[in-house]
């Protein structure tokens, strides 16, 4: 996806959630949803993923296409459709964070942790796709990690249906460390 069509998927997703808003006659719900946490959980993902468009741009996949690859290796396919769930997944996370966390300092560490994760993601894809680095990309996985441990065991505490969600996204980031390191190691 080019930076000029991130954009106007952002562009799209920002107007479909206004209009949403704009539907709801002066009230602070939306289908019985928090307006104000509705619209951070949304914007967010939509702006890492514009961010993340714009740091990488198209120029990792034929250096990609060109490594040699763990016979483990899912198809490229199923990284796009774990990347779309991956959005969908910390917008509900995000949602319920801000919307059910009432202890002012678990949503503080919650949010900051979330956030983080959302930040590393995206700087993984430059490091591993921008800066063409198999080792970038294992180490980088390595933190990611770390900061998911985190964010589960903070979201254990405050937020355990968001916590499950983040297990499961989990097992995947397991999955990346071993396929990142045996790239690694082949090239």
């Amino acid at each position: 996806m080019s930076g000029r069509e991130a954009f106007r998927w952002a562009n799209l997703t920002l107007a479909f959630v206004l209009e949403l808003f704009g539907s709801g006659g002066g009230s602070d719900h939306v289908r019985g949803l928090k307006k104000g946490p509705l619209l951070a959980a949304v914007a967010l993902p939509v702006l890492f993923a514009v961010f993340g468009t714009v740091l990488v741009g198209g120029s990792g996949l034929e250096w990609y296409e060109g490594l040699e690859k763990p016979g483990f290796l899912v198809p490229l396919g199923i990284f796009y459709l774990v990347g779309a769930l991956y959005y969908v997944l910390f917008a509900v996370v995000l949602y319920r964070v801000l919307s059910r966390v009432g202890d002012a300092r678990g949503r503080a560490i919650s949010l900051g942790l979330a956030l983080g994760v959302m930040l590393l993601n995206e700087l993984w894809n430059y490091a591993f796709f921008g800066l063409h680095s198999t080792l970038a990309g294992f180490l980088g996985i390595a933190m990611f990690v770390a900061l998911v441990t985190a964010l589960v065991a903070v979201l254990l505490r405050y937020e355990r249906f968001s916590a499950v969600l983040v297990v499961a996204y989990y097992l995947w980031v397991l999955y990346d460390l071993a396929w990142t390191y045996e790239l690694w190691r082949l090239n």
